[in-house]
């Protein structure tokens, strides 16, 4: 019995003790915190963090896994969107390619100079048609005046250039500037008649155009007339011409 007594009041000691000695180290008056408490168990377990019981680099793995399993899918859906574009931009490409070297292509180069030199001869022919009827020419002294610089050489040199761009870029569209555009009359002609009806178009955009953004001034429609009515009987000529001798020979 008195041995069951000094156990019982053992065990209340050691309650008591116990029950201070946590008070004591809660409350700070022994030295300790809760913060240096929790200090101390983070330097000896560094991996554990004081708010969660879960491990630190646990929690760091997951959510690099799911970082990078979410970058991994835009990077697919960038790769999969510039396949995308890659794919149609592609076609685009070559079909524009192949539309310009199929536009700018020119068999017969001999042809294509001939163009250029004839137009160049129904320029000076407006011109010198334009010499003869300005009465000043006669007035001093006609053909038996001296030989000088030209003053409207710049302006030849304008309508020339605008003339040339013109037909080539009509012959070009009407892809006129092969052997077999030429090789019999018919077609030499019809094709100089397609050719011409673009070359009118493209020179009345022109002179409209220079007169609306540069020189605002009314546009000549007797010398434009004149002009395209040169062309169509010379160069008509040229390639009639052409295609009965050059085919032939070559």
């Amino acid at each position: 019995m008195v041995a069951h007594v000094k156990l019982k009041w053992r065990s209340c000691y050691i309650s008591v003790v116990m029950l201070f000695s946590s008070f004591y180290l809660s409350t700070g008056y022994g030295g300790f915190k809760r913060s240096d408490m929790h200090a101390r168990r983070s330097s000896f377990f560094p991996h554990i963090s004081p708010q969660s019981k879960v491990p630190s680099y646990g929690r760091n793995y997951k959510a690099s896994i799911r970082n990078n399993s979410h970058k991994s899918k835009i990077d697919d859906g960038n790769d999969d969107s510039e396949e995308t574009l890659n794919a149609t931009a592609k076609p685009k490409v070559n079909q524009l390619n192949e539309f310009l070297d199929s536009f700018l292509e020119v068999p017969d180069s001999r042809l294509l100079a001939g163009d250029l030199l004839f137009l160049l001869i129904v320029n000076f022919l407006l011109q010198i048609g334009d010499e003869i009827g300005d009465p000043n020419f006669w007035l001093s002294g006609g053909f038996s005046q001296p030989v000088k610089m030209p003053t409207t050489l710049l302006a030849l040199i304008a309508r020339d250039s605008k003339m040339s761009i013109s037909w080539v870029l009509s012959a070009l569209w009407n892809r006129s500037y092969s052997t077999s555009s030429v090789a019999e009359s018919e077609t030499a002609l019809k094709k100089s008649l397609e050719i011409w009806v673009d070359y009118c178009s493209i020179r009345i955009l022109l002179e409209i155009g220079g007169s609306v953004l540069f020189s605002h001034i009314p546009v000549n429609v007797w010398s434009l007339a004149r002009e395209v009515w040169y062309t169509a009987i010379v160069m008509a000529f040229f390639r009639f011409a052409y295609g009965k001798i050059w085919t032939n020979r070559f």
